[in-house]
């Protein structure tokens, strides 16, 4: 099996191409990152740099393979909304047209339950229920790239669509290290008592679901598919248990939303002034995307992919906490 992998030099892409490596599928591995390109490559994968945001780069560097595994996107809260046009809209774009001109048929696409957010509590969300408007940029072009491809399929392009929640493991640079410097300052802010319950993903878990849907049926695909750890934890138990692995003391400090928003409405406008930062500390959605509860069902994945999360909440931080300190020692 020879399978192309978008965004290689990040986080997700990067442990799936190296996974899939290992099991000895033919990987040509696609990123921006020259220096985590080379790391690729001294572990014996091919390595292409390739910018999706240009067209001519994504056709140069693709060639005839099995299935394309798209990981590279824009993810943030706030930026221009060209950028994330241009990295998550526009791209997509250049891989279904590489797809097409390299005969290539399957297309896993990695999307995000950001989609899902409304502002309110939310529960067991299935695939099928209605969207709400999008709240951020991000969510609203990672729903565009996923039309894309709805619209590609017709024209015979095979696709699956993963919505992952709070993937988490080595190499993750933005959730857990986040927990890190939260809890440097002398107090831990939670909002609205850390009550919120979320589903949170660890990589591997992930990496599993990807795998599960190479061989899927027909039927399968054409599909968007929730994935999680299954097991939905309160945000003051996520943040509580990981700083007691670090062994580092959990002094929470409980903010109400309210004055959280109102703050982070403060910092947005500052950030929109021409000498102010260029990205808020906080802004309007982090803040509700953590005060919300917010937990998604992984049915259909269990029974259309046979997916089966074998790493629990627990066992992941623990093996992220073991792979850091082994960072930190070498």
């Amino acid at each position: 099996m020879h399978i192309i992998v978008t965004g290689a030099t990040g986080f997700i892409g990067r442990t799936i191409a190296e996974r899939f490596h290992e099991e000895g599928i033919n990987i040509l591995a696609l990123g921006r990152d020259m220096d985590k390109g080379e790391n690729l490559r001294r572990r014996g994968l091919r390595f292409q740099r390739a910018d999706i945001r240009s067209a001519d780069q994504v056709m140069g560097a693709f060639e005839a393979a099995d299935c394309v595994i798209h990981c590279a996107g824009k993810s943030a809260d706030w930026g221009r909304p060209e950028e994330f046009e241009a990295v998550n809209v526009d791209g997509t774009h250049h891989i279904i047209d590489a797809c097409r001109v390299h005969s290539i048929h399957k297309l896993i696409f990695v999307s995000t339950p950001s989609v899902y957010y409304s502002g309110r509590d939310r529960f067991r969300i299935r695939e099928e229920d209605p969207l709400p408007a999008p709240r951020t940029w991000y969510a609203r072009t990672k729903l565009k790239a996923e039309r894309e491809l709805l619209n590609a399929s017709r024209d015979g392009l095979q696709f699956i669509t993963f919505r992952p929640r709070a993937v988490y493991g080595p190499y993750d640079n933005t959730i857990v290290p986040r927990i890190l410097a939260l809890a440097e300052k002398k107090q831990f802010p939670l909002l609205n008592g850390g009550n919120a319950l979320t589903d949170i993903t660890y990589i591997d878990n992930f990496v599993d679901a990807v795998r599960s849907a190479l061989p899927a049926p027909e039927t399968a695909w054409n599909q968007v598919y929730n994935i999680s750890n299954g097991d939905p934890i309160r945000i003051r138990d996520w943040f509580e248990t990981v700083l007691h692995i670090f062994d580092i003391p959990f002094r929470p400090k409980f903010v109400p939303e309210i004055a959280a928003k109102a703050v982070a409405t403060v910092m947005e406008t500052s950030s929109r002034l021409p000498f102010g930062p260029k990205k808020p500390a906080m802004t309007r959605f982090s803040v509700g995307y953590m005060a919300k509860s917010m937990t998604m069902s992984i049915e259909k994945a269990q029974t259309q992919l046979s997916y089966v999360p074998r790493i629990g909440n627990r066992e992941g931080f623990e093996r992220y906490a073991a792979w850091y300190r082994t960072r930190k020692r070498s």
